[in-house]
């Protein structure tokens, strides 16, 4: 069976159609859908209809479990419209190496690696070397665009090479502000939560000659004890710190490119009032008020 096309752009699917586009069962399609991981669909008549924003959804639910992710996480990190509410879209995570980065984006390799050289592609520095993500990918495939329009590389370094510079003072500035805002506040309750708990596990004394409420046992079991619980109070303190940075990292980054977006095209439309032509204005409006296909 294949997706039903009324006209363009407007694909729909039936239960089963999406299923096997997708690559799962019914069954997990009925179950995504009633743990709300799923929007329902459409129903005209008796019919229920997907359309392709669903099977979207389902690709990045399938790519999250075989991660290991659990259901619940999967939730969290889809919330309403596919991603966190402060977080990075779900598939951004650094697990791609340069040569994936190439076959999805139909790149070659020696090109990755020039735009890498110029700062233009950025890859995660991490202990296993270079790591890319999905974000990557749609980044380059934004820069084949921009060839295919008239851009020549060298003309879009030229255009990016003071963007680079600003994003590089304005990622100084904003974890600066992080750090003094936020990252202090962090360390500093965490501290005095282990105070806290260190001083009731010692127990409350009275004058000096009375004993603690909670006699010592154990020794040295007790002693291993409170050092686990430090060993996870480091580790969540980092879990929070790492979430923290990536959320702050996220939504700044989701400022920036709606501010330049909204900036270029109010420059592009101030340039074609005065040097275009009615037909680019009007061919302008119809992009920005066109739905994409889907």
């Amino acid at each position: 069976m294949t997706a039903e096309v009324h006209r363009p752009g407007d694909v729909r699917y039936r239960a089963d159609e999406l299923a096997a586009e997708v690559g799962i069962s019914v069954q997990a399609l009925r179950s995504y859908q009633s743990k709300g991981l799923l929007p329902p669909p459409r129903h005209v008549g008796r019919v229920a209809w997907y359309g392709p924003h669903h099977r979207e959804r389902l690709i990045r639910i399938r790519l999250l479990k075989q991660r290991g992710w659990s259901l619940r996480m999967v939730a969290e990190a889809l919330g309403d419209d596919g991603r966190s509410p402060a977080g990075p879209a779900a598939d951004d995570q650094a697990v791609l190496r340069l040569g994936d980065v190439a076959e999805r984006s139909g790149v070659p390799v020696e090109v990755l690696r020039a735009m890498a050289a110029s700062r233009l592609l950025r890859p995660h520095h991490l202990g296993d070397g270079d790591l890319y993500s999905e974000a990557d990918v749609r980044f380059v495939r934004h820069v084949l665009t921009l060839l295919g329009v008239g851009l020549s590389l060298d003309d879009l370094m030229r255009i990016a090479r003071p963007l680079l510079a600003a994003s590089d003072d304005l990622g100084r500035e904003a974890v600066t502000a992080w750090d003094e805002l936020v990252g202090t506040r962090l360390r500093r309750g965490e501290r005095a939560e282990r105070a806290g708990a260190a001083g009731a596990g010692r127990g409350e004394r009275g004058d000096g000659n009375e004993r603690t409420a909670r006699p010592e046992r154990g020794g040295e079991n007790e002693r291993t004890a409170r050092g686990e619980r430090g060993e996870r109070g480091d580790d969540d303190l980092a879990a929070r710190v790492a979430e923290s940075l990536r959320a702050l990292a996220a939504i700044v980054g989701q400022l920036v490119a709606y501010q330049v977006e909204r900036a270029v095209l109010d420059a592009a439309q101030a340039d074609i009032a005065d040097h275009g032509t009615r037909a680019e204005r009007d061919a302008l409006v119809r992009a920005l008020t066109t739905p994409a296909s889907e």
